[in-house]
């Protein structure tokens, strides 16, 4: 039995920021423009195990330099963590690696001020990762 994990979410421009942007009470109407960054969040389902995928491109098709450095931040962190995922490395300890990674990068492109301890200890990559590393994937355990 093959189904949508959860409804596809799709969103563009200022509204690829926005969490689980599209839905039934505030559908998702916006045309594409030129500079904007297409969010794709879509899950699939087998048999009652579901997955999902996120992922972003240039509506033009190519990276502004400004869009090029968030990109280039969030690879940098999804390659660290695939780096050092192995048994008996924690899942907090990844998630940290990438809160780290990617708040060193923002300061260094200037979105961010201050200094980098500072700001892991007052938890601000939090805002720009606000579902974390990510998540498990497979069936919902029922207790």
């Amino acid at each position: 039995m093959r189904n949508l994990a959860y409804t596809g979410i799709c969103a563009s421009g200022k509204n690829a920021a926005i969490l689980h942007y599209g839905h039934a009470g505030a559908p998702n109407n916006r045309q594409l423009g030129e500079g904007d960054i297409v969010l794709n969040d879509l899950g699939a389902e087998y048999y009652c195990y579901a997955s999902d995928i996120t992922c972003s491109f240039p509506v033009s098709g190519k990276f502004s330099q400004e869009q090029k450095k968030i990109y280039e931040a969030v690879l940098d962190a999804k390659e660290s963590v695939i780096a050092r995922a192995r048994p008996g490395v924690s899942w907090v300890e990844m998630h940290e690696l990438t809160e780290r990674i990617i708040a060193k990068h923002l300061l260094e492109i200037g979105v961010l001020k201050g200094n980098l301890e500072d700001i892991i200890k007052a938890e601000v990559p939090a805002v720009f990762m606000p579902h974390g590393l990510g998540h498990n994937l497979g069936r919902p355990l029922v207790l």
